[in-house]
């Protein structure tokens, strides 16, 4: 570290150049990274309803399928329409009633369960097959044909469809992301001004985040590409989780300016915040860390960027700001540093009267939260993540108003299956609440009949390949109770019928496998983040005692918080509920280690209460900061994106940042000084050097 900042020190302006050209090579990087606007691409491969999905992709086209609902009674339009689809570049195929039944068949001779997937009424709804996958630019490129088709097509219409959504998706979320980026700006700006005194001060800092952040955009480009989650939510999140790691190094160079020349107080700022920030850092990157022992790779995903970017962050830390700092120092006219310690001190003084009383609030507090958290309920809804006010979603309440429920669930039967034993499982699957109808193969064709006598227009609607498929329309919601019951009680009557190597799949079926991967995704985070911190924490302050005591704060800050989701009765997707835990995990972690070190500084030459009466009061402006800065960076979200999951999740961040810093500050301070005794019997190091 002395070598580090040594060089810093000598050679400010020789690391901004360096910083620089990094930031152009990063620039060109986050240009050409990828992003992957479908989810249901990190889904896990050996899940079942992947398994056909990926099935339905390759030999139906079915996974990625789209649908046109129109308003008209004239076979000839829908024929004309049919086919001018069918011609646009980038369609497979458009199937449509005439490709099972001739046109000129009277609607009452069509069997229902066939004629209800096709035409009802003055509706028509037409189901389109991409050649390209959903996520792929090919695939955009034909749903923006489709849509400059469809302009031109008289009366009402509807189009909606995995490749619609992730277009629009693409769209609404480039619109959105610099707006809520600008927003986060300008109030960490406005804070850290109102934090130092210093507006310099503040250009400083985001200059150096900012350098960090586009740093971590660029090298993305290493990891094929990211998801959009990441892609909107990691900029925001790095900003508001490292900007601390400045104000930390900020608050110590005041102070050690008080003693010496700037250099001199900027080489002991950078040795001594280093040894805070850098466990804080390593903490956060655990953190999120935790998140890529999902079984959903979202996890992998977002847990490597926002690891990655703390570690940039860090780096920015201790070589770049300080370089800036000691660049533009003629520029900086800071408050002085006494005059925040002197808004803390009466507060401070009078909190630290009565530890015991703040660990039994702790205590009272710790249970009910605890209980709140374990008890939140969750969203498996893939739509409870999608914006509502997109026109492929608004078409999706038009099409079931005009055709019925469209929820759909797929079954995949090997082909060698005897077509009577596919009979028997979709009559049994008939039977089943919550199911509309099942149609298969066996519904225009009695099983009896040769396969060369069925038309094959029919017969390629239904098989393809080593698969034959049935389509089971129901009324009930996928992500519900009802809808994870009926995947399950489809599954166990394929299973009943003893057919092997059959799939059950859909958006329905991905939200039961979904919903059952959560329980174990939640623990995996929670419990992988804990043992990574707390070891990380263990071995920087080598303690066996402070772990716990840290982490029960951390953990506290965590049910406080989703105490108010759960007295509101809120839903948030379980995502996001994972996500939450490692971010807050890592943001908060940062403030209790560097209250404990602090404290361990101090309390060589200090007895307990003023020890931490003098850390909070070396600390607490810094921490107060950061906790307003992560605030600040997410808040804009909530009010600008229309993304749910992206709104509820800054939500729990923004909120969770403010009821970190009121936890580490006012409840854990109390904590530490009554479990003194213990911290000291229980640590290497403190017993020899702190004075009794």
């Amino acid at each position: 570290m002395k070598k580090i900042t040594a060089l810093v020190i000598a050679n400010p302006r020789i690391v901004l150049a360096i910083a620089a050209v990094l930031a152009i090579l990063s620039a060109v990087g986050a240009i050409f990274t990828p992003v992957n606007y479908d989810i249901l691409s990190y889904m896990p491969q050996n899940v079942e309803s992947v398994k056909g999905q990926n099935i339905m992709g390759q030999e139906f086209k079915a996974a990625n399928t789209a649908y046109i609902l129109i308003k008209t009674k004239q076979t000839s339009q829908i024929l004309k329409i049919k086919n001018d689809l069918a011609a646009i570049q980038g369609v497979e195929n458009v199937t449509w009633l005439s490709d099972l039944v001739d046109p000129s068949v009277p609607d009452v001779f069509i069997p229902p369960e066939v004629m209800g997937l096709y035409k009802k009424g003055d509706y028509a709804l037409l189901h389109l097959s991409f050649i390209d996958p959903a996520k792929t630019a090919a695939a955009q490129d034909t749903v923006v044909r489709i849509k400059s088709y469809l302009k031109g097509v008289d009366g009402e219409h509807f189009f909606t469809g995995m490749p619609v959504f992730v277009y629009e998706d693409k769209i609404l979320v480039n619109e959105q992301v610099p707006k809520c980026m600008a927003i986060a700006t300008i109030l960490t700006l406005i804070v850290i001004w109102m934090a130092t005194g210093s507006f310099v001060v503040s250009l400083l800092f985001l200059s150096s985040m900012g350098l960090a952040i586009l740093y971590n955009q660029g090298t993305n480009f290493f990891l094929g590409s990211i998801s959009v989650s990441t892609y909107s939510f990691a900029p925001v999140v790095q900003l508001g989780v490292t900007i601390d790691f400045s104000i930390f190094l900020m608050h110590r160079f005041r102070e050690e300016c008080l003693k010496m020349n700037k250099p001199a107080a900027m080489a002991t700022a950078i040795e001594k915040t280093a040894m805070a920030i850098i466990p804080c850092a390593m903490a956060t990157m655990a953190g999120f860390l935790a998140l890529t022992f999902m079984q959903m790779r979202i996890g992998l995903d977002i847990g490597l960027v926002m690891a990655k970017g703390v570690f940039l962050g860090l780096l920015a830390t201790i070589t770049i700001l300080p370089a800036l700092i000691l660049t533009f120092e003629r520029y900086i006219k800071m408050r002085d540093v006494q005059i925040a310690k002197q808004y803390f001190t009466p507060a401070v003084k009078n909190l630290l009267k009565r530890p015991v009383l703040l660990l039994v609030c702790f205590l009272i507090l710790f249970i009910p939260a605890s209980y709140a958290r374990y008890h939140t309920k969750l969203s498996y809804n893939l739509q409870d993540i999608t914006p509502q006010d997109l026109k492929s979603m608004q078409a999706v309440p038009k099409i079931s108003q005009a055709m019925g429920s469209m929820e759909i669930i797929d079954i995949l039967f090997p082909r060698q299956t005897p077509r009577w034993l596919q009979k028997q499982a979709i009559d049994d699957i008939n039977k089943l609440p919550g199911v509309i109808q099942a149609i298969a193969l066996e519904s225009l064709a009695d099983p009896a009949i040769p396969d060369s006598f069925i038309p094959p227009q029919a017969r390629e609607r239904f098989t393809h390949g080593e698969y034959t498929r049935a389509i089971v329309r129901v009324n009930v919601l996928s992500g519900s109770k009802e809808g994870n019951d009926l995947i399950q009680n489809i599954r166990n009557i394929i299973q009943q019928q003893k057919i092997t190597g059959a799939y059950v799949s859909g958006v329905m079926a991905t939200c039961k496998d979904m919903t059952d991967m959560s329980v174990t995704d939640l623990v995996r985070v929670d419990l992988m983040g804990l043992i990574m911190v707390g070891f990380i924490i263990a071995v920087m302050l080598t303690s066996v005692s402070i772990p716990f005591i840290l982490m029960a704060g951390i953990l506290l800050a965590i049910f406080l918080n989703l105490t108010i989701t759960y007295v509101n009765g809120n839903v948030i997707p379980y995502i996001t509920l994972a996500s939450l835990s490692s971010i807050q995990l890592g943001s908060c972690v940062n403030y209790a280690i560097f209250l404990i070190a602090r404290y361990r500084e101090e309390r060589h030459l200090l007895l307990p209460n003023d020890a931490m009466q003098k850390s909070l009061l070396g600390t607490a402006p810094a921490i107060f900061g950061s906790g307003l800065c992560l605030f600040c960076s997410t808040i804009g979200m909530v009010f600008i994106s229309d993304i749910e999951m992206f709104k509820s999740l800054a939500l729990l961040i923004g909120r969770g940042a403010l009821i970190s810093v009121a936890v580490v500050l006012i409840l854990l301070p109390g904590v530490i000084i009554v479990c003194d005794k213990l911290i000291r019997t229980t640590s290497l190091g403190w017993r020899k050097v702190i004075k009794e």
